[in-house]
């Protein structure tokens, strides 16, 4: 059967169930209410008469789709440069659970092997940082200077850091060149040891 057929065959079939219905229909009602099911009837009619002519005139309008294949699966086309390449950012809120800032380390982690992408040193009494990096899906972790204490930005952070906020995973943040991930705090301080990666 040629491919030019099959839509208007199927056009067909779903007009011929529309018409079927209809005079279903149209007996019933008319069985109830003696003769009241005429306009039905009548619509019936008209689309029996479309239905005869549907095959010629849809064959020559409908254009051949193409429905070959070699069995390649389809080329993707690239992502867009704002969710790719470099120049992403990420900025976010410092924190410690003590008084006062000290210098910390602010690293991102890949999130596929936790490897560290990029790195900022801040100030002590600093509070705020930023870090460029290329477009990805990144953890984020401060920590101090001798690396002996981590604060992530995890479920906890994103849940109040309160007591009942005991989930301490880290949360990945996609970033991109047009997509910049804001108020990425890295602010639980209370997970247990060994939740984040090992200080770069």
């Amino acid at each position: 059967m040629s491919r030019t057929l099959i839509i208007p065959l199927l056009v067909t079939a779903i007009v011929a169930m529309a018409s079927l219905g209809c005079s279903l229909v149209g007996r019933a009602v008319d069985s109830a209410t003696g003769g009241a099911a005429s306009t039905l009837e009548a619509v019936q009619s008209e689309l029996e008469q479309a239905l005869a002519t549907l095959p010629a005139e849809m064959g020559e309008v409908v254009p051949v789709l193409p429905f070959e294949s070699d069995g390649a699966l389809p080329t993707l086309p690239p992502l867009p440069d704002e969710l790719t390449g470099d120049g992403a950012t990420i900025r976010g809120s410092l924190s410690y659970p003590s008084e006062g800032i000290p210098a910390l380390r602010v690293v991102a982690f890949d999130v596929l092997g936790e490897e560290p992408v990029a790195e900022v040193q801040t100030q002590p009494g600093e509070s705020s940082y930023e870090l460029t990096v290329p477009g990805g899906v990144y953890y984020v972790v401060a920590y101090t200077l001798d690396g002996t204490l981590a604060g992530g930005y995890t479920a906890a952070v994103l849940c109040g850091l309160t007591v009942e906020c005991s989930d301490h995973i880290l949360i990945p943040v996609p970033v991109g060149p047009g997509m910049p991930a804001e108020a990425i705090d890295p602010a639980d301080w209370y997970a247990p040891e060994g939740t984040f990666p090992p200080a770069p």
